[in-house]
């Protein structure tokens, strides 16, 4: 029994399990990793000027990330759902891009990147469903993308519009 489902159920001894929050079933090792990878994955790994290490770090913390893989400074991957983000093979995310696998009045969804895709300089790919970046798709800079992208198409503008 995780240690603070039982100190819980010392000092509520009259409540029963479905009144127990999700969190206090945690155990002693979750409670210390999701603040450290949390920590890890939106303060220190953005900043790391060498993208060999940074995307060594993404990996070494549990995020799916293929071969030859750049990902610039100051992106934001989503730290909550590290386990729903995939990047494939020779993929190029640029500077201060913002993925968000859930919020607010949304459920927790997936981004998928295929191989050969670039996303430009601060796109913000947020999945309202479960969003697929297709294989040589290329994000413009600034874009919004809450909907899929086809296969070696172009998307731009707020929100994304197919151009090619």
């Amino acid at each position: 029994m995780p240690i603070a489902k039982y100190l819980y159920k010392l000092t509520h001894r009259k409540c029963k399990d479905e009144n127990i929050p999700y969190y206090y079933k945690y155990s002693l090792g979750t409670i210390i990793k999701k603040p450290m990878r949390k920590w890890l994955s939106a303060v220190i790994i953005p900043k790391i000027p060498s993208n060999n290490f940074r995307v060594f770090l993404y990996k070494l913390i549990g995020y799916r990330i293929g071969k030859n893989v750049f990902i610039g400074m100051h992106c934001y991957l989503d730290d909550m759902c590290y386990d729903l983000m995939e990047i494939g093979n020779n993929v190029t995310v640029s500077y201060g891009v913002y993925f968000a696998c859930h919020g607010r009045k949304q459920g927790h969804n997936k981004i998928v990147i295929k191989d050969n895709a670039y996303i430009g300089m601060r796109a913000n790919i947020v999945a309202r469903t479960d969003i697929e970046i297709g294989e040589g798709a290329v994000v413009g800079a600034c874009a919004l993308v809450n909907k899929n992208i086809p296969a070696h198409k172009t998307a731009v503008g707020i929100p994304c519009k197919i151009i090619d």
